[in-house]
């Protein structure tokens, strides 16, 4: 393993934002304007439930089954997270992906209630905060009062982002840290999830990939040095390699694509410039350059290949696959802008979005032509994202893609479903109104040998008219027909990010 730790945690918490920093004094303010702002708004809109802090003893619960029954062999447990603690001492955080994180367990089991457990994750930073009564360190997008200084990436760990299963272990994920263990069946938290000891506090990303044969490639990436620490990790959980691989344009990386052959990806223009707190703060939008794409070969990481696109942001890619020739086709939920991360992701913390902070987000399908050629179309007449593909296909050549979808204007949250064949252009959509919040929907196989998406959609939901939280099903080869079983709880969860499925 030909890593230096000590050299590699420099960069890697530079690049994180997590570089040493003198503590801030505390703001002689008495009362904070943007916790005053979302407790006022929360009075009167039931749409900030979803970015309300969640009890600190989790949550327990029973949902009760508002129509038809559990598909026949969905047996599981569908993990998710996202940002759950916003607030402390009457201080609330400045952007939403600031929130500590929060695993959630809903339980499907046929001929029983399905029942959902949520707990925070026991990072250092939530357990030294919860001792403390108020935030103490900055994080990605807001500096509380009284900040201590950081020493690395973990200090400001919050786990808030994503979820997976390896090895029968459960981890919570994040952009800049460490994995953080957690226990599948009770969710206690078990500490951070180190590859090799020269990997200790090295940021894993929060969507690592899964080839069809178990293995796992993940990235991390220290932005401030154009560089990116690449994870190939066999199905044991036993890391196979890791490396750096340096010149790789700084701009925000939060997800990449996987072909049978290569690592892409898509780098935005929200780019890194000089380093400030909060981290956000230390990118800028440069359309001075475009896109740029970067294909790394799997088998041989100092092989690249590179091209270029026109200016624009994504968080989420779909997936991607690799003719015989080299050509690669990819699609991913693109945006001109970065709006959604630097105007409207902090607009929510004040419990009011504004229009004019709103990303129009397309599914694109891009081809990369071994000449060097970049080609995209737009695919979706909605703004979209959460991309999903049928994870037997990772890497493949395949017909669908599955996504969230809201009209342009709306900024409240998905409405809808959407399903698209890449190869005819047909288009299915479920939209469930207003007063539905649609989260992120996770494609759950019918079998390992059944035709490309065979399967169901298991998503969860805000119903802001009921002030609750919802579970459910879908064909997902017919989501026009509507939820085939759907689960109500008798309470409202802070909305997240993404999740895995266990089966059992």
């Amino acid at each position: 393993m030909a890593l230096n730790r000590r050299h590699l945690l420099s960069l890697m918490a530079a690049g994180s934002g997590a570089a040493a920093l003198p503590g801030l004094a505390l703001a002689n303010q008495p009362v904070d304007p943007v916790y005053a702002a979302f407790e006022a708004a929360s009075r009167e809109d039931p749409w900030t439930l979803g970015f309300t802090d969640a009890p600190s003893e989790g949550f327990d619960g029973v949902a009760r089954r508002l129509h038809g029954r559990l598909p026949r062999g969905l047996a599981g447990v569908l993990h998710r997270n996202g940002p759950a603690r916003f607030s402390r001492n009457e201080w609330r955080y400045r952007h939403w992906f600031d929130g500590d994180g929060m695993v959630h367990a809903w339980r499907l089991t046929p001929g029983r209630d399905v029942s959902h457990t949520a707990r925070f994750v026991g990072t250092r930073k939530w357990q030294n905060e919860e001792a403390a009564g108020r935030f103490l360190v900055p994080t990605f997008g807001s500096n509380p009062p009284g900040s201590i200084g950081l020493r690395g990436p973990d200090d400001m760990n919050a786990a808030n982002t994503s979820v997976m299963m390896l090895n029968g272990e459960l981890m919570a994920l994040w952009e800049g840290g460490s994995a953080w263990r957690l226990d599948p069946e009770t969710l206690e938290s078990r500490g951070s999830r180190d590859f090799h000891e020269s990997l200790r506090g090295v940021p894993f990303s929060a969507h690592p990939k899964i080839d069809p044969d178990g293995t796992v490639w993940n990235f991390g990436q220290a932005a401030s040095h154009d560089l990116l620490v690449l994870y190939q990790i066999g199905a044991d959980g036993a890391l196979r390699r890791a490396e750096m691989v340096d010149d790789i344009p700084g701009g925000m990386i939060h997800d990449f694509a996987v072909t049978d052959r290569s690592l892409v990806f898509l780098i935005g223009n929200l780019a890194f410039q000089r380093m400030q707190m909060p981290f956000l703060d230390s990118f800028g939008w440069d359309d001075s350059r475009g896109m740029r794409v970067v294909a790394i070969d799997k088998a041989d990481w100092s092989r690249r290949r590179t091209w270029d696109m026109p200016p624009g942001f994504l968080f989420h890619v779909g997936g991607a696959w690799e003719d015989a020739d080299g050509t690669i086709h990819v699609d991913a939920a693109l945006s001109d802008d970065a709006e959604i991360a630097t105007g409207h992701a902090r607009d929510v913390m004040l419990g009011t979005p504004q229009l004019e902070h709103q990303s129009i987000s397309r599914m694109r399908l891009i081809t990369l032509h071994p000449d060097g050629r970049a080609e995209q179309s737009v695919f979706s007449d909605v703004c979209a994202e959460f991309p999903q593909v049928d994870p037997r296909y990772t890497g493949l050549a395949r017909r669908f893609t599955w996504h969230v979808g809201w009209p342009d204007g709306h900024m409240r949250g998905a409405t809808q479903l959407v399903q698209r064949d890449l190869v005819s252009g047909a288009t299915q959509r479920f939209d469930f109104g207003t007063d539905i919040v649609v989260e992120e929907p996770l494609f759950i196989p019918n079998g390992d040998r059944a035709e490309e998406g065979e399967g169901w959609l298991v998503h969860t939901a805000l119903n802001k008219r009921e002030r609750a939280t919802e579970l459910h099903v879908f064909n997902a080869r017919h989501i026009e027909d509507g939820p085939v079983t759907s689960w109500r709880l008798p309470y409202a969860c802070p909305l997240g990010f993404h999740g895995c499925w266990r089966g059992v």
